[in-house]
């Protein structure tokens, strides 16, 4: 995955998304919005199906139009479809929605329906459906975000936007067995794609009911489903193209207060019982803000398949969902910028702390704290602190290693306050460290802890404490993730606290 600014391709004929090439935001306290991929990493066989979501935050902006435009890769995977979210609103006004295969594109642009108002919650803009074609090349290949604009409550451009692009990971297919995206299965099957999903409270997520008919001709479908509803709501159940584009609904039934999910749809009239691999319904969850932290099920507790007589097919398989709940959402990206980040930190307590005799000889055209009080970036820093994280913005080609110059005899700090949530620290050992170590302090405080790319300026390790929550194959323990000095990271604490400086 990668973070980018939000850039103009040419002039729109719709009238509210005329945009100008926007500024840059300045660091300063204001996040800015953002439209991303979700999940950021999506790893699949060949034949499968899957989804993603657009997901816009709008950092605390009134949000009436949203525009994108994305490239992916046309030998790889086909977007079976673009079904709109609910981020702005149950009707929104349709301007363009554009799927091209053939060269591998996507454009949607919506507004809030007239006198709507305007939306500030983060919420799912569009769910994508995508099958990955059965001779897609292995390896990973991108969802590039081009375009991305917000319009605000006037229809005037929101400057600053940023995109966060996904990537796909492509494997063959199984030669066996019947999970994992339909390879090799032999008898039909039902089951719910992604197979596992890593979540966090207040993430909107997507999955797919796939049916694999193994050779037959299925002219209905029928699911129930249970879920735990202290872990999720379930905001909708939209048909997929299993049954083509107009299936006769039978039951459309979603019960949040007790769990459970009843899907029963046919082919339309005249329309031919299906024998290839599809979609059945894509449903779309809010992990709700206090879901409790570890696994809970996606369980499918009946799947019936009708043949082309209207006939049960028999031996149906099902195969259930997983998913691991986490407490944090992504970490707060970097203000926009022209250059690139790096997350640094001071290990000591110098004795000459400030500024400009510590990047004495950097090159560098930003820098900035966090807040981990009101969540914020902070410009103006004229002093730094140990044990309190920093972002620097600038040619990352430099050479930083000698970056802090001690004068004098350095100080082991005291403390840093830490605040439920988000918070930007560094480590005040000489060199690398587990951060079960380091953070071992604030062992019971905290969930995770994550790191910057700054060649992909994104973020890709999360070290999990395994004290807090489960510890899923896309992760690592926290007595494995290594904390390095002089870099900072996120931590996301479950309550105030307090951590002392670590002395070896």
């Amino acid at each position: 995955m990668k973070t980018k600014i939000s850039r103009m391709v040419g002039h729109l004929t719709i009238p509210f998304l005329i945009f100008c090439v926007l500024a840059t935001i300045s660091i300063g306290v204001v996040q800015a919005a953002s439209v991303s991929i979700e999940p950021a990493t999506n790893s699949v066989n060949q034949s499968d199906t899957f989804s993603v979501n657009i997901v816009v935050d709008p950092a605390g902006q009134a949000v009436s139009g949203v525009q994108i435009k994305m490239n992916f890769d046309e030998s790889v995977v086909n977007l079976n479809s673009a079904v709109i979210g609910p981020f702005l609103g149950g009707s929104p006004t349709q301007f363009a929605k554009n799927i091209d295969n053939a060269n591998g594109m996507l454009e949607l642009a919506y507004t809030i329906e007239g006198g709507d108002s305007a939306k500030s919650a983060k919420g799912t803009f569009a769910t994508l459906t995508f099958m990955v074609k059965n001779n897609a090349p292995t390896g990973t290949t991108n969802l590039d975000l081009t375009t991305a604009k917000l319009s605000d409550a006037s229809a005037d451009p929101i400057a600053g936007v940023t995109m966060n692009d996904g990537t796909i990971t492509v494997s063959s297919a199984p030669s066996n067995g019947g999970g994992g995206g339909g390879g090799g299965i032999t008898s039909p099957t039902v089951q719910i794609e992604p197979s596992s999903m890593s979540v966090n409270r207040t993430d909107t997520l997507s999955v797919n009911v796939v049916v694999y008919p193994a050779g037959q001709a299925v002219s209905g479908v029928q699911i129930k489903m249970n879920f735990d509803e202290s872990v999720v709501n379930i905001n909708s159940a939209v048909p997929g193209t299993f049954l083509g584009s107009s299936p006769v609904q039978f039951a459309n039934n979603i019960d949040n207060a007790n769990g459970t999910l009843e899907l029963a749809y046919t082919i339309a009239g005249g329309d031919s019982a299906k024998s290839a691999n599809g979609t059945f319904a894509t449903l779309t969850f809010m992990v709700k803000s206090d879901a409790p932290i570890g696994t809970s099920n996606l369980d499918l507790t009946m799947a019936k398949l009708a043949d082309a007589s209207a006939d049960p097919i028999a031996g149906v398989t099902m195969n259930d969902g997983l998913l691991n709940v986490g407490n944090g959402t992504t970490p707060p990206p970097p203000p926009s910028g022209t250059k690139s980040w790096k997350f640094i930190s001071v290990p000591y307590q110098l004795n000459n702390s400030t500024v400009a005799y510590v990047l004495n000889g950097i090159q560098y055209d930003g820098l900035a704290g966090f807040d981990p009080v009101n969540k914020v970036y902070v410009g103006g820093v004229t002093n730094f602190e140990p044990l309190k994280g920093y972002l620097i913005h600038m040619d990352i080609s430099q050479d930083i290693t000698n970056l802090v110059r001690i004068s004098g005899q350095p100080q082991i700090p005291p403390a840093l306050d830490v605040k439920k949530g988000w918070n930007l620290i560094g480590t005040t050992n000489p060199s690398a460290k587990d951060s079960e170590t380091i953070l071992g302090a604030i062992d019971q405080s905290y969930y995770s802890i994550w790191n910057f790319n700054v060649l992909t300026q994104s973020y890709d390790i999360i070290g999990v404490n395994g004290k807090s929550g489960n510890i899923d194959a896309t992760h690592v323990g926290t007595d494995a993730f290594m904390m390095q000095p002089k870099v900072s990271y996120w931590v996301w604490a479950t309550q105030d606290t307090s951590l002392p400086a670590y002395s070896p």
